[in-house]
């Protein structure tokens, strides 16, 4: 039986139709569920890697092809069924037949670096086509051994630990192929063995003693505080700001995370929570934490979708201490990632939420840590983020590069400006430089004095 067109506004057909089709996991459905649909451009991700070094673009060709061979979610189409979505793979042709690889030499353009960036704009606004593939790549040369790599996908095939995995495979077999050698064996695991583990889980004690965490966790079903005041539908696009931490304060960060046990994005987190209390006047604050649902071998191993954002909550106390704080952070990061697994749906549906319906996080903290070491043959390569899909308020990113600390911010365009961004930055760096171990969180920062509630007893709730 003829496999079913995919999902364009078409009716359901049997599951039957495509024997060898997969369910979609649950972090692959609360995409799917947003109604923007698989073509949608809001949810993807995108970055450039600068590569600086000799490179043969033939060779990284069949790097990228050989890549996504071995990475089924790559080739995945989508189709409504009457059981629910489900995917199925298709063949992606070769390079140059096909493949959705740009190769394109401007080292004769006034700007090169400027036209690659035009190329990676219009292609960020253009939709996946409906069946797709799901993903493109463009290699540009920008100078006589200096490149740009774009990647782009959508969210739901890949997520970004997935992403991660399909760089370094990529990166192992140019390095193979340059040498003139055999590529190793794939390191993938199976899509199918990766839902089937979700399966499991889904039916095991874990899961519930899961929900049993989560429901303990937000069962008075707390309104997160934002630092916009407000919240609006999620942006297809961001204001964004990327700053390195000054010198004395990433020494005073470092000092912080040796005194208190605590590692320098876990200081950072609970700085960021201080900072959203000190402006909201909040004591009850909840951070949305990106977790990549991986606990098992076989989930480490699979580029797929498990990827979720869980909330840390937060209880900022005007007479507790700094030190306090960053301990609470410790553990409740902690907790968050031993009952990581829980589906978000699952938790809104526990808490009576809908997909549409308010958030369940306030601003979101992620943490970068130091490995983005990718080289090709030797070739040192640097990532410049593009987008991680929809921004909903202000997403903080805490760059770890081992030897410097860098703050990059995501803002929703209609809920911040860019000065104001910028003062939130500042107002975050501001609680690192005042606070020590034995600060009380109540003292007035310098946002604080400068105009900003201070913090009360009361606990937002819904």
């Amino acid at each position: 039986m003829p496999i079913p067109e995919p999902l364009a506004g078409a009716t359901c057909v049997p599951s039957s139709a495509c024997p060898r089709a997969l369910p979609l996991t649950a972090a692959q459905r609360e995409v799917w569920e947003t109604r923007h649909g698989p073509e949608g451009p809001a949810y993807q991700s995108a970055e450039y890697r600068e590569i600086h070094g000799p490179l043969e673009p033939r060779l990284f060709a069949q790097a990228l092809q050989r890549t996504v061979g071995e990475a089924s979610a790559l080739r995945m189409r989508f189709f409504a069924t009457a059981d629910g979505p489900r995917q199925c793979a298709r063949v992606i042709e070769a390079p140059g037949k096909g493949f959705p690889l740009h190769r394109a030499d401007l080292r004769d353009r006034p700007d090169p670096d400027a036209e690659a960036q035009r190329w990676m704009a219009a292609d960020l606004a253009r939709p996946f086509p409906p069946d797709g593939p799901y993903f493109r790549y463009a290699l540009f040369r920008v100078g006589e051994d200096r490149w740009l790599w774009y990647r782009r996908i959508h969210h739901l095939v890949v997520d970004d630990f997935g992403r991660d995995l399909l760089v370094r495979r990529t990166a192992e077999v140019y390095d193979a192929l340059a040498a003139g050698l055999r590529p190793p064996d794939s390191p993938f695991g199976r899509l199918s063995a990766l839902i089937a583990d979700e399966a499991a889980y889904g039916a095991s004690d874990r899961y519930t003693a899961d929900r049993v965490h989560w429901s303990a966790t937000l069962g008075d079903r707390p309104v997160p505080p934002v630092l916009a005041g407000r919240t609006a539908p999620p942006a297809r696009t961001a204001l964004r700001d990327d700053v390195a931490v000054p010198g004395h304060l990433a020494r005073r960060i470092g000092r912080l995370s040796a005194d208190l046990d605590a590692s320098r994005a876990e200081v950072l987190t609970a700085a960021l929570g201080l900072h959203v209390a000190r402006t909201t006047g909040a004591t009850d604050v909840v951070l949305g934490v990106p977790m990549s649902g991986r606990t098992g071998p076989t989930a480490l191993s699979v580029p797929g979708v498990l990827r979720t954002v869980l909330p840390l909550r937060l209880t900022v106390r005007p007479h507790d201490t700094f030190a306090t704080l960053i301990r609470q952070t410790v553990l409740g990061l902690r907790a968050a990632r031993r009952h990581q697994r829980y589906p978000l749906a699952d938790l809104r549906r526990d808490l009576g939420r809908s997909a549409t319906g308010p958030a369940l996080v306030g601003p979101i903290v992620a943490a970068r840590e130091p490995g983005d070491d990718i080289a090709l043959a030797g070739a040192p390569t640097v990532a410049h983020p593009l987008t991680d899909g929809p921004v909903h308020d202000l997403a903080v990113t805490l760059c770890d590069g081992g030897s410097e600390l860098r703050i990059a911010c995501a803002a929703h365009p209609g809920l911040y400006t860019a000065a104001r961004l910028r003062t939130h930055v500042a107002g975050l760096f501001d609680v690192v430089a005042e606070c020590g171990p034995h600060t009380p969180l109540g003292v007035p920062g310098r946002a604080a004095r400068a105009g900003r509630r201070p913090l009360s007893g009361a606990r937002a709730r819904r």
